[in-house]
């Protein structure tokens, strides 16, 4: 049976992140990640990467997007029921709108990703749920001021990433499906919705 999964905020190659979580060394801090991910992907899975596969500086993200692609090559080429992997951008991606080069980099980025999108929704549990990059305008890393507010959605249910939370709920109905607030490692669909509706009751 095919499993439904959600992460973010790879940041592949980004030694202040890797730093941030523990490593002192980048290659490690991109093995343990990718090596969670293929933990637990099986063919005919879906993941949605919901932004900031790398820092998003040239050499950095054409590193991580022919590493990502290459990590995930054995589930998806050559597969009967291969992997599908979508792309919510997040800004670290110079494939979201706020950058200026996003047209041609979206070309780049469907080479290694399904679809390229910066918001989608998904029905779960017959509620509708708003897949983003960002939280909820207001929100930001600690001590920072909210960015790109203007981008973000004010909607009662919100999966996103962006915030590196320590805990997944961010407020009511919001879930950060970035991998620091799950271990490193991607978060199954079914547990997800738990958390998710037990939040916003």
């Amino acid at each position: 049976m095919s499993t439904t999964w959600f992460t973010s905020d790879l940041h592949l190659g980004h030694p202040f992140v890797a730093k941030l979580r523990g490593f002192d060394d980048v290659e490690e801090h991109d093995r343990t990640l990718l090596g969670n991910m293929l933990d637990v992907l099986e063919e005919g899975d879906t993941l949605w990467l919901l932004g900031d596969l790398s820092s998003g500086w040239g050499p950095q993200e054409e590193r991580a997007l022919d590493l990502f692609d290459a990590t995930l090559e054995p589930l998806r080429n050559d597969v009967e029921d291969p992997v599908v992997v979508h792309l919510i951008s997040g800004n670290h991606d110079t494939c979201h709108p706020l950058h200026e080069e996003a047209p041609e980099r979206q070309r780049r980025f469907l080479e290694v990703f399904d679809t390229v999108q910066t918001q989608q929704i998904m029905f779960l549990q017959g509620e509708e749920v708003w897949l983003s990059h960002f939280p909820r305008p207001g929100q930001d890393h600690e001590g920072m001021s909210s960015r790109h507010d203007d981008m973000r959605l004010n909607v009662p249910l919100l999966v996103h990433g962006h915030l590196h939370s320590e805990t997944p709920v961010a407020g009511p109905g919001q879930i950060d499906v970035g991998v620091d607030a799950w271990h490193l490692a991607p978060v199954r669909q079914e547990t997800l919705e738990e958390v998710l509706f037990s939040s916003s009751l």
